[in-house]
């Protein structure tokens, strides 16, 4: 059992929790502002005449968001009930369950006898002899009396029963209804005087807290996909921010190396050069903290709404619930319309491009993410070397290979790098992709397992047996899980399966909201989904089997929306996405971060590209462009 000393201190840690965060002290009177959180009236009043005397309204001085002041100021705002009865009753549980070590006296008798048992009504400690007394009086005969045993080891909670809510107005009345009308707790009296019928529309409290919980508790689904798409963007920044610092000191190692070749008078050009790189980097970072410190603050704000709309849908009293709806309904409003911001034009490839003459120019610091075609081969036909509709693409390594769908000839190809075909599946592929060092084949109505020496291992089905033939399907896509799980998209269905690698036994069925045409897992174990058709991709994430959009990239050429998206494939710098216009050689292939923020157009050109993949060591990028396969590496 906890001693009182560990108890003490496990209390001093929750007390943490409610304390004001301009005193540091218990919350005294306290008031809630517009962004929900709250302040002792007395910290909020000094902090008012301080800085922002006379002012209609005063910044929060956790988040800054700003709260207009009724006219009676700081006292006007409604006070946080609900808080307060936490803190009295984390009090009561305080005193109870850290007197384990000492002796509690009754709190009703002048014989300091021990005290053994604890009202939960009257909130006092009595001992044995009282407990009978208190009992027997017609007053207290129904009060819930608890022995301080059972509550130091939690079997009993402490709770102090809270007083019933009195009336703003009228001090004597009881509030027993609430104004829909006026957002308004209010008595007997008030539903007579001041909130007559019909102009105002009076529910019972009950009535109203039911409803109002229930319209609270509809919105909070869309708040935690909102703050799953925010956490999502600040990995993209902190991966970003990676990528601009290893690219960073890349340049300067080649601009450092570049300037140790030549004489001592290119030194004026290299301080200017690595004075060039520190500017991009400064002023990326900048955008980048600016961003980071934007998304931060809108997830701190939604997080600390969501998590107080659901603490006090959840546990407070009707009337503290009531007194805070119309704050917490307000500030839920005003936050859901606020989507999480995007940011456009960053730039994350400071990469020095040296001179070819050993001269004072020593180069050039580029800040786009330069590639260029270093290798093609395929033509259309469907002899050797020869591609009639190259859907999809997978590469492997030890040694290094391609898997080419290769969709009209009914085949998938594996060759080396150079194109030189090594052997054929002869099957109905849609995709391809390396697993634990196998080809796993998508076929229209089922996987296919291949040895890399294309010898058949095994098969396995994306519905039940007992759906097999009555189910319709169309696989057009497969991927793989970090942790080696397979996941098909079903483009008929709209639906992803994950799959047990080593006998194909499905996990999950997760719907999702688009076609899966192609699939990519990225480096955050998040999953983009592209859709030809509707020409665009969506990032989902994948847990307890289901699959939650966190976010969307609706791709662009020359400013107007692509009319396909097609493949899809990651590394650690983001995503990578061939799209095009619906006509042949518009192609371009873009590159994203994991945020779904554009960086860079990779490829552009292209006659029809579809599948596309890193090769097994990274450093090319391998597009199925219909007839042929090209090659392309970073400059």
């Amino acid at each position: 059992m906890a001693t009182a000393a560990s108890v003490g201190s496990a209390f001093e840690k929750i007390g943490a929790h409610l304390e004001c965060s301009i005193c540091t002290d218990k919350y005294k009177q306290p008031k809630v502002l517009n962004c929900l959180h709250s302040f002792c009236e007395e910290c909020l009043v000094k902090y008012r005449e301080g800085t922002h005397r006379g002012a209609p309204q005063i910044p929060c001085p956790v988040c800054r968001q700003e709260t207009v002041l009724p006219q009676s100021g700081i006292q006007g705002l409604k006070t946080n009930f609900h808080l307060v009865s936490l803190i009295e009753e984390f009090e009561l549980q305080k005193k109870v369950a850290c007197s384990g070590d000492s002796k509690l006296l009754c709190e009703t008798c002048d014989e300091d006898n021990e005290a053994s048992y604890h009202c939960l009504d009257c909130g006092l400690n009595i001992c044995t002899t009282c407990r009978k007394t208190h009992l027997r009086f017609p007053v207290s005969a129904n009060h819930v009396v608890a022995t301080l045993n059972d509550i130091r080891q939690g079997k009993v909670n402490v709770t102090k029963q809270s007083a019933q809510f009195k009336c703003h107005k009228h001090k004597e009345g009881v509030t027993q209804f609430y104004c829909k009308t006026c957002d308004e707790l209010i008595c007997q009296v008030c539903t007579v005087l001041d909130h007559a019928k019909p102009d105002h529309n009076i529910i019972d409290i009950a009535k109203a807290s039911k409803e109002f919980r229930q319209l609270l508790g509809k919105g909070f689904s869309a708040f935690e996909e909102d703050i799953k798409g925010l956490e999502v963007s600040l990995q993209g920044v902190a991966a970003s921010k990676k990528s601009l610092s290893d690219n960073t000191a890349t340049a300067r190692k080649r601009v450092q190396g570049r300037a140790a070749d030549v004489t001592a008078k290119v030194k004026a050009e290299e301080k200017q050069l690595l004075d060039e790189i520190t500017t991009q980097e400064k002023e990326q970072n900048k955008r980048l903290d600016e961003h980071e410190k934007t998304l931060s603050n809108l997830l701190q704000r939604k997080t600390h709404c969501l998590q107080t709309s659901q603490e006090v849908t959840r546990n407070a009293s009707d009337s503290h619930f009531l007194s805070l709806h119309p704050v917490i309904s307000k500030d839920m409003d005003k936050l859901r319309g606020q989507t999480s911001p995007k940011m456009t034009g960053l730039k994350l490839y400071p990469v020095f491009v040296q001179s070819q003459m050993l001269d004072i120019d020593l180069g050039k610091v580029m800040v786009e993410d330069a590639w260029e075609m270093c290798h093609s081969f395929g033509v259309q036909g469907s002899g050797e070397g020869e591609f009639e509709l190259a859907r999809g693409i997978a590469a492997a390594a030890d040694p290094d290979e391609f898997a080419v769908a290769d969709w009209k000839n009914k085949r998938v190809v594996i060759c080396n790098h150079q194109g030189k075909t090594k052997n054929t599946i002869p099957i109905d592929p849609n995709d391809v992709v390396v697993v634990s060092n196998q080809w796993v084949c998508a076929h229209p109505s089922k996987m296919m397992v291949y040895h890399r020496d294309t010898t058949h291992k095994f098969d396995f089905r994306t519905v039940p047996e007992d759906e097999v033939g009555k189910t319709d399907m169309q696989l057009v896509s497969v991927a793989v899980m970090p942790n080696g799980n397979i996941i098909a998209g079903d483009k008929k269905r709209k639906v992803l399966t994950e799959h047990n690698p080593k006998n194909g036994e499905i996990l999950h069925t997760m719907p999702v909201n688009i076609a899966p045409d192609y699939l990519a897992v990225l480096s955050n174990g998040l999953i983009a989904i592209s859709d030809a058709e509707q020409g665009l991709v969506e990032i989902v994430e994948v847990s307890n089997g289901k699959a939650v959009t966190v976010n969307t990239i609706q791709p662009t050429i020359d400013g107007k929306p692509v009319k396909r998206c097609r493949g899809v494939c990651s590394n650690s710098s983001g995503i990578y996405l061939a799209v095009d216009t619906d006509k042949y050689n518009t192609g371009h292939v873009h590159h994203f971060n994991c945020a779904g923020q554009f960086v860079s157009c990779v490829a552009q050109g292209l006659y029809n590209p579809l599948g596309i993949t890193f090769t097994a060591d990274g450093q090319q990028l391998a597009v199925a462009d219909w007839h042929s396969v090209k090659l392309y590496h970073k400059v």
